[in-house]
């Protein structure tokens, strides 16, 4: 199993949303978060440059999606394809193991507990 955590523009949302479940993903968390992108890592390549404005948080969106490692490729591929506008923060995902999940409730683990 991997999970798939993508921060997004909050416009994005909704397209992102019907995507994914059009491609049949389990579900997915949105979180609302703020953070702070190149810029900050520029500032850090001229630490000298003194007149540089300190750069602000921006808010944006956090979804997180866990599924089979299968269907990971398919999924950050449509991800791409939606958020891509060429522009700065048009976003980052990254992909991670997840070594196990269990559904609360029913104690369902792996897999099962994914649906």
């Amino acid at each position: 199993m991997k999970m798939v955590k993508c921060y997004i523009q909050y416009e994005k949302l909704e397209e992102v949303r019907e995507k994914l479940f059009a491609l049949g993903v389990p579900g997915l968390s949105v979180a609302e978060v703020k953070g702070i992108g190149k810029p900050m890592s520029q500032m850090r390549a001229h630490p000298e440059s003194k007149t540089s404005k300190l750069p602000q948080f921006h808010p944006s969106l956090e979804i997180t999606i866990v599924l089979e490692s299968d269907g990971v490729d398919e999924v950050v591929e449509a991800l791409v394809s939606t958020l891509r506008t060429g522009n700065l923060s048009d976003g980052k995902i990254f992909v991670l193991p997840v070594e196990q999940a269990i559904r609360v409730r029913t104690g369902e683990k792996g897999k099962q507990a994914l649906y």
